[in-house]
């Protein structure tokens, strides 16, 4: 069912051949083909904590284009879970993007509502709304951003026999980095957000990382560790350009890898960029992580060389 431990693969690149650094993808994208990346690796302890407990299903939350909104569905219908999905714009319907309609195939009951509702996500006022409505449902954070999220996320390093020096992802909620820094030791943690602005994803990060109850020499080594790069966001979340496109198409050819446009491209074109600028040295171990996603590739499949 579900293709764990996800391969991690050794890449051939010419840049990096000539620095003289190891290159690696851990390939969570191939985890599954509708619950993929860190898609699985945030739900998986989360439907753990649903079967523990008597709820009636499962709430979560997510744009028109969410992969968590995508991944939530698929496993509900997997596993017969009910499924409810608050999606961010009242305009929109089931029908808007293939996103949605697979979302709804599946099973989901999309709910669209106003982005100031929208903004109300994370009220437990309006979480009791919620469960007064629709019942006693376990509600998830957007993206997957919880306490059992982040623990899902600490089972990607587990998976690597060596230890890196470096390992790059992309960010949107900051849970998979969070994961990544509480079950490493020395290993510096590279974040990605894919926002404008997004320098804010590092004290998301620390607030998942103080649900763990670490002491605060911990927290503070901890985030030591991390370091984020605000400069490849191609315009902010769902943003790209041709250069990017460009980068999807070159990075297929030399690698037969597919990247999606909101994600793991920029988090790839981030990597590169801080290779092109001498920024690792030789002998240098570096894993970067697919956290899938490429669902989001329909919208701009004529673009692409594969």
């Amino acid at each position: 069912m579900f293709n764990l431990p996800s391969p991690i693969q050794k890449i051939n690149h010419p840049l990096f051949d000539k620095v003289g650094v190891e290159f690696f993808i851990k390939r969570d994208d191939l985890i599954h083909s509708d619950i993929s990346g860190n898609k699985w690796r945030k739900l998986k302890f989360n439907i753990e904590k649903f079967k523990a407990n008597k709820y009636d299903g499962i709430l979560t939350f997510g744009g028109a284009f969410s992969n968590h909104i995508a991944a939530t569905a698929a496993a509900g219908k997997m596993l017969n879970i009910k499924t409810i999905g608050i999606i961010r714009g009242e305009e929109l319907s089931y029908q808007s993007n293939e996103t949605l309609q697979k979302a709804h195939y599946n099973g989901m009951n999309l709910v669209f509502v106003s982005r100031s509702k929208y903004a109300e996500r994370y009220e437990r006022l309006y979480h009791e709304e919620l469960r007064a409505k629709y019942g006693n449902f376990l509600i998830i954070n957007e993206g997957g951003a919880n306490y059992h999220g982040v623990l899902g996320c600490t089972e990607i390093l587990k998976e690597i026999e060596f230890t890196p020096d470096y390992i790059y992802s992309a960010s949107g909620t900051g849970t998979t980095v969070a994961g990544l820094l509480l079950s490493s030791i020395q290993t510096k943690i590279v974040s990605v957000p894919v926002f404008k602005n997004g320098g804010f994803i590092k004290d998301d990060i620390i607030s998942l990382l103080k649900q763990f109850m670490l002491d605060s020499v911990t927290l503070e080594q901890k985030v030591e560790r991390l370091s984020l790069n605000l400069n490849h966001h191609f315009g902010g979340y769902g943003k790209f350009n041709q250069e990017l496109i460009d980068f999807i198409n070159s990075f297929y050819e030399q690698t037969q890898i597919k990247l999606d446009q909101i994600y793991t491209a920029k988090m790839m074109f981030t990597l590169i960029n801080d290779l092109k600028e001498k920024k690792f040295k030789k002998g240098d171990v570096i894993v970067a992580l697919h956290t899938g996603g490429l669902q989001g590739l329909t919208s701009i499949k004529n673009k692409l060389v594969f």
